[in-house]
Order: C-alpha cells, then structure tokens, then sequence
C-alpha cells in the first residue's frame, strides 16, 4: 500500500515501519491517518522521533493515553493537535465572527451540536456502518467514539470555565438499521 501511494503521488519513498520513516525522511510532522487503536503507539513514536503530530479522531481510545502524548509533546517542545478539518468550514468560520461581534450575546450557557455520518452514497455506510468487525465498532464507545468528537469540536471553543457537562447522544435512522448489521457484536 505505501508502494502504490508513493507511486501514485510520485513521491521515491515509502515505508513500511513508522521508525524507519522517521529516521530516513525525517518529517517536520505527521499527519496519523491509523485506526486509533494504534494512535498511542504511533503518536508516541512520532513525538519520540522529533515530529509534530496531527492526529486524526478519535485522538486516542482513553483520557490517560491522550494525557500522556500532550505531556510527552509538551516535554518534547512540540506540537500535537486533534484533527478536526470541519473547524475550517465557512460555516464555522462565520460563526467565530459571529461570536466575537457579540451577536450571540454573552456567555455561553447551553449549546448544541449535530453531526452525521454523509450517507448520500450508501456504499460508504455499508463499508463501515454495515461492517460488525470494522475498527470502528472495536473502540471502547463503539460508533459513537468515532463520530462525537465532530459536535464537540464545533462548540468546544466556545465552551469556557471549569465545570462544563457535555452530554452525547447517539441513535441509528431506519435507513441504517435497513443496510445491515448496525449493531457492535459481542
């Protein structure tokens, strides 16, 4: 696979090992595109190896796994950062403005976020919604995991002070429930 990407994108290198990367090409940040199940390992690896890490949702499987990259990357001088690209949105964009012009008036204290999965291709959802052994269903929140941390971001920002509730809420439409097995097996 890193063969026919190099090739693809016309680039001469490509590994195989992330410790090898790391040490031939040393890049000045990574952009961890893995199954979050191996974001700790890779995460760490990629800081220990002197790179910046954006690391794509779910950032990590637990809170202590994600402490311990922050203050690995804090030790280390470096940067490392979830990836949220829909932070960049002309939607959220405007909303920021929005926000700073005083228009939502003032302190936050109830806010709501929604966010789906793009279902207007069905093969997508039947690829990881209908499939019972995608990684996905392995994290410990099964779908809920990989898809929460969207609606959190888009208001996180604007969500100040110590004691903040988040509440989250997942549900399957009838169209999900009708492509295949929606449900984590146990």
């Amino acid at each position: 696979m890193a063969r026919q990407l190099a090739d693809r994108f016309g680039d001469p290198a490509a590994f195989t090992s992330i410790e090898h990367m790391l040490a031939s090409a040393r890049p000045d940040i990574v952009h961890v595109t893995t199954p979050p199940q191996s974001h700790l390992a890779v995460g760490r690896a990629c800081l220990e190896g002197g790179a910046h890490v954006y690391m794509e949702k779910p950032f990590t499987l637990t809170t202590s796994d994600a402490v311990e990259l922050i203050e690995l990357a804090q030790r280390k001088g470096l940067k490392l950062t979830a990836g949220h690209n829909g932070q960049f949105t002309h939607a959220m964009v405007e909303m920021r403005k929005l926000a700073q012009a005083g228009y939502l008036g003032g302190r936050a204290v109830h806010m709501e976020s929604l966010y789906c999965y793009e279902l207007g291709d069905p093969a997508y959802a039947r690829a990881m919604l209908g499939d019972p052994d995608h990684w996905a269903r392995k994290l410990p929140g099964s779908l809920l995991q990989n898809i929460m941390s969207h609606g959190v971001a888009r208001i996180a920002e604007f969500m100040t002070g110590d004691e903040i509730e988040v509440l989250a809420r997942g549900f399957s439409s009838p169209f999900l429930q009708g492509i295949g097995p929606w449900r984590r097996r146990r």
